[in-house]
């Protein structure tokens, strides 16, 4: 590719990218947590939120399908390109980058949590860096080579998951479920934020665009086919956990799903739940090593941040700048270990960029018509209102609910933000950067050639 990038992914891959990077995400974090709040109604809390995760997917079904799915950027192309402005596209994807950032620190932190609480033994912060680093240098050597462990980590992952649910349905004790709401619909309500980060990562594959082949037709069905599975594994499990365990025990164990395993598996099978755990972490971490680089690469692409971030290592053909500017961040996120911190941070920065998702989806249409006609997913116009106006709903609410307790650190990362983004504008200036070139011709050609 002209950007240096090989396309050595295909569907598969895409969906380990997919199912893989989303499974670690919540469902072994959060779910127990919600417990406290919302008792045994958790599994129905995914079940509820799937038409907001399928509302806020259709933005990406229909943007995927244009020539803008061909490249690496995810929402901020997509909102770029739309308004044919670059900061519109890039203040809400740094939000998302911020999130992604806080994600990967909780999900190397939470592994390192969960393997020495089982244990016994093992420093945290030395784990979770561990894990980290080994997931960098994996990314820096090739994205097949990524392609493929993540594929057989995911097989893995997929087999723990049925050892923990197939036997666990017959260990379902209904008196569990009673009361369903202990403290009642607020408490419901008050947990739907924090179990809708269990579905971050469906947008994940949008940033493979680069390198997964034939992008157009095969991400979207990947997207939808990947969300619809990814829902059921997620109350399957919850359901067999808070059918075997009550809800209160579950919410205070440092390991629920080991810890629900050991209830029904024979002698040493909860050890085969474990690597599926270790699995679900490693497979969330690995997908995020390599999506959270092409966030930065996208934006070094545009001349928004330092053309320097975006350089290719010429043996592997991997951004291996933004890689390695990632993994030093993230390091520095899991020896301050602030996780619940890291988590709301997180959670508001991705409600931010669904937000912007969203109404650029219900602008498209009007504002740039030429783009949306180029998509191979094109739904009837009254549909696009409806599902974007659900969606920035609800995400609104979602984002209501939590901006407050983090609203000057976001203040202050927007900021920061906004300084990276002049510093990029001014060398590209300097370099006599075609600003507008980049936001309209790539899209435009390729759309040429496609009704040619």
């Amino acid at each position: 590719m002209k950007n240096g990038l090989k396309r050595e992914l295909g569907k598969w891959h895409g969906y380990a990218l997919m199912i893989g990077g989303m499974v670690g995400s919540g469902i072994f974090v959060v779910t127990g947590e919600a417990g406290a709040q919302a008792g045994p109604s958790v599994p129905f809390g995914y079940v509820v939120l799937l038409p907001v995760l399928l509302c806020s997917a259709l933005a990406y079904l229909i943007f995927m399908s244009t020539p803008l799915g061909n490249s690496p950027g995810g929402a901020y192309v997509h909102i770029s390109r739309t308004f044919n402005n670059y900061f519109a596209g890039f203040l809400f994807m740094w939000f998302q980058y911020i999130a992604l950032l806080g994600v990967m620190a909780i999900m190397a932190i939470s592994f390192g949590d969960y393997l020495s609480s089982v244990i016994g033994a093992g420093n945290t912060a030395i784990l979770a860096t561990v894990l980290l680093l080994v997931f960098y240098l994996l990314n820096i050597v090739g994205v097949k080579w990524f392609g493929v462990v993540q594929l057989v980590m995911s097989a893995v992952l997929f087999i723990a998951i049925l050892v923990l649910v197939v036997p666990g349905v017959f260990f379902i004790e209904t008196e569990n479920f009673s009361p369903m709401l202990p403290n009642g619909v607020s408490g419901f309500i008050a947990i739907l934020p924090s179990l809708f980060f269990a579905y971050f990562g469906f947008e994940q594959l949008a940033q493979a665009g680069g390198e997964m082949k034939n992008p157009q037709k095969a991400m979207p069905r990947t997207m939808l086919i990947g969300s619809f599975a990814t829902v059921i594994i997620y109350f399957l499990i919850s359901i067999v956990a808070f059918g075997v365990i009550p809800y209160d025990q579950l919410a205070q164990s440092q390991s629920a799903m080991f810890d629900v395993a050991s209830v029904y598996l024979p002698a040493g099978g909860e050890w085969i739940v474990m690597v599926g755990i270790i699995m679900a972490f490693a497979t969330t971490l690995n997908s995020l090593v390599m999506v959270v680089s092409r966030i930065l690469f996208a934006f070094a692409e545009d001349r928004v941040i330092p053309v320097g971030i975006a350089k290719v290592n010429k043996r592997f053909n991997t951004p291996h700048i933004a890689i390695t500017i990632n993994t030093v961040i993230v390091l520095g996120l899991i020896w301050t270990r602030t996780l619940d911190y890291l988590l709301n941070v997180s959670l508001q920065g991705m409600f931010l960029m669904y937000i912007g998702h969203a109404i650029a989806m219900i602008a498209l249409p009007f504002v740039r018509p030429a783009l949306f006609q180029s998509a191979l997913i094109k739904p009837k116009l009254p549909l696009i209102i409806c599902c974007g106006v659900f969606s920035l709903s609800v995400l609104v609410f979602f984002s209501y609910t939590l901006i407050f307790s983090v609203f000057k650190l976001l203040l202050i990362w927007s900021a920061v933000g906004v300084v990276i983004f002049l510093l990029g504008r001014i060398q590209g200036k300097n370099k006599q950067f075609d600003y507008h070139k980049q936001l309209e011709s790539a899209w435009q050609q390729e759309s040429l050639s496609q009704t040619n």
